[in-house]
C-alpha cells in the first residue's frame, strides 16, 4: 500500500507532462490568399475540381475582380493568382469549358474562370459528346450555359471527341482533343441554322 501511494504522484506527474507535450502541435499552415478568397465565396476548396466547377458556375456579379483573383484552367492543373498556387487535376480528367456563340466570340486557349465571358449567357442547349474513335456517347444532356456563357464538362484525358451543341439559334459541331497540350477553352462553336 505504501508503494502504491508513492507511485500515484509520479504517475500523475508523468500524465501531466505527457498531456503538455501532446498539446504542443505545430500551427496549421494558412491557406494561400487566392484559396482563402475562393472559400469566402462559399466554394469548396478541397480540390481543383471543386474550385473549377464552383468558379465556372458562379454568377458573374459575384465574381472576384481580376485585380484580386485570377484562376486559369490548364490541361493538368488549376493556376491561381496571387501566390502562384497550382493545384493538380486528376490524371484521368480533362476540363473543357465551351462557349457557343452566334455573332460574337473571343480567342481563348486556357479558360479563365474569373474573366472569360461568352455571348450566350444562361442559354438552354442540348450537348452531346461522342468518342471519335469508338463512337461511344460520352455525354448527352439538355443543359444551359452558365451566367458566364460557358458550359463546362469533364472528359477522359488523352481522347478525341466530337462535340455537338443544339440551341434555338442553331447547331454547331467540332472535334476536340484532350491531351496535355490541348486548350481547355472552346470558343469557336458558332451556332448556325
Amino acid at each position: 500500500m505504501g508503494i502504491r501511494s508513492a507511485l500515484l504522484p509520479l504517475l500523475a506527474a508523468a500524465l501531466l507532462l505527457t498531456g503538455c507535450a501532446s498539446a504542443q502541435t505545430p500551427a496549421a499552415e494558412e491557406p494561400p490568399p487566392a484559396v482563402e478568397q475562393i472559400a469566402q465565396l462559399g466554394i469548396d476548396t478541397s480540390d481543383a475540381k471543386s474550385i473549377i466547377e464552383g468558379l465556372d458556375t458562379l454568377a458573374v456579379t459575384s465574381r472576384p475582380s481580376p485585380d484580386t483573383l485570377i484562376a486559369s484552367v490548364r490541361p493538368n492543373e488549376l493556376v491561381l493568382q496571387p501566390g502562384d498556387v497550382t493545384l493538380p487535376i486528376d490524371d484521368s480528367d480533362f476540363y473543357l469549358s465551351i462557349a457557343p456563340y452566334v455573332t460574337q466570340t473571343h480567342p481563348c486557349d486556357f479558360h479563365s474562370l474569373t474573366t472569360c465571358l461568352g455571348e450566350l449567357q444562361n442559354t438552354p442547349i442540348e450537348l452531346a459528346v461522342t468518342d471519335a474513335e469508338t463512337g461511344e456517347v460520352v455525354l448527352s444532356e439538355i443543359t444551359a450555359t452558365a451566367d458566364n456563357g460557358f458550359v463546362g464538362i469533364w472528359l477522359p484525358r488523352d481522347g478525341v471527341f466530337d462535340v455537338r451543341i443544339v440551341g434555338e439559334q442553331g447547331v454547331a459541331e467540332q472535334r476536340v482533343t484532350t491531351g496535355s497540350e490541348d486548350p481547355t477553352c472552346l470558343t469557336t462553336m458558332q451556332l448556325t441554322a
